[in-house]
């Protein structure tokens, strides 16, 4: 059963330096924290929906991607699957269950156990692939017909790699997470000038609060290549929440209990403690600039009147490439 983190909150603070169960705990929940602030930063995809009062759930939500299975093997290869719903946003005017919206933002994360090295891939959202049990059709459809779980069959498929994890987050609670956590710091590759999405951005690393976040997550038409370049945008967003996370943990190790408190609010699970603590571990031994940021290469085409993205030779070598492990 999904369960909310603050049932796991009572947990002793223990002197800096010391070692022990309370530290490793407040090591789990401050990484947690990591892994609810970058899912969220990724699901600030399209639309410009203005935000609206009202209430709402938690802003992310983790779990195991093929129910029932085994904890994945450490020393192999480590995948998840982010997804940004297009709805469960009350406050945005979206409306519905978020498990079941178009999911508009899609990234693979794969990390190599042994070398702590991996890629963020992104997927378009109108790749027109293979979906078990409904023909072609873009892939944002996926879940809007059957769940994550659907989402997940479709992506193994067309990547040949075993999904371990999906988080699963709308745009509900974005704009409080970075703020919460004081802004993350993110690396901008260009002018980004986009009214739609509300950014003004100069290149060069940016410390950006939650509505900077969100805008430069959502520009896309102002960008070269559009979607693919969104894609690009929210990896990077994703990758600089690892950054400061692990930043500010080495300069002020009470920073954790910030990410914590965010965590406590936003963030809802079914893994087992163990798993999630293991979980944790883990991804606080991977330097954000051992992660590649690459979005699946395509052609724009039409099917059934409506526009897609034909992927080509170059995402099939990108996946390849992650299946390889050559990062």
């Amino acid at each position: 059963m999904n369960h909310r983190l603050h049932h796991r909150m009572n947990v002793p603070v223990t002197p800096r330096g010391s070692n022990g169960p309370a530290r490793r705990a407040r090591t789990f929940l401050g990484a947690l924290a990591i892994v609810a602030l970058v899912a969220a930063l990724v699901a600030a995809c399209s639309g410009g929906a203005k935000p609206s009062t009202g209430p709402t759930g938690p802003a992310v939500t983790i779990g195991k991607a093929n129910s029932g299975s085994a904890a994945p093997n450490y020393s192999g290869k480590l995948v998840f699957l982010v997804i940004g719903s297009d709805a469960g946003a009350p406050r945005f005017g979206r409306g519905g269950s978020a498990d079941r919206g178009l999911a508009d933002s899609i990234h693979l994360v794969v990390v190599d156990g042994k070398t702590k090295r991996g890629m963020v891939i992104g997927i378009p959202r109108d790749s027109y692939v293979p979906i078990p049990g409904h023909g072609t059709r873009k892939i944002n459809a996926a879940m809007s017909m059957g769940g994550p779980s659907l989402l997940v069959r479709t992506v193994e498929q067309l990547s040949k790699l075993k999904i371990d994890y999906y988080v699963l987050t709308s745009f509900d609670g974005l704009i409080d997470l970075v703020n919460g956590v004081g802004g993350v710091t993110v690396d901008v590759d260009r002018r980004v000038v986009d009214k739609a999405a509300g950014a003004n951005l100069r290149p060069g690393r940016a410390r950006l609060n939650g509505d900077r976040a969100l805008a430069y997550s959502r520009a896309r038409k102002s960008l070269p290549n559009g979607d693919f370049g969104r894609s690009e945008h929210q990896a990077d967003v994703l990758i600089g929440g690892l950054r400061t996370f692990q930043e500010q943990a080495t300069k002020d190790p009470a920073a954790v209990m910030r990410w914590l408190n965010v965590a406590t609010r936003e963030v809802k699970t079914d893994l087992p403690f163990r798993e999630m603590m293991r979980l944790a571990l883990f991804s606080r031994q991977v330097k954000p600039g051992n992660l590649k940021n690459v979005v699946l290469s395509g052609r724009p085409g039409s099917a059934g009147g409506a526009s897609v993205v034909r992927l080509d030779g170059g995402a099939a070598k990108t996946l390849g490439d992650a299946r390889a492990g050559r990062f």
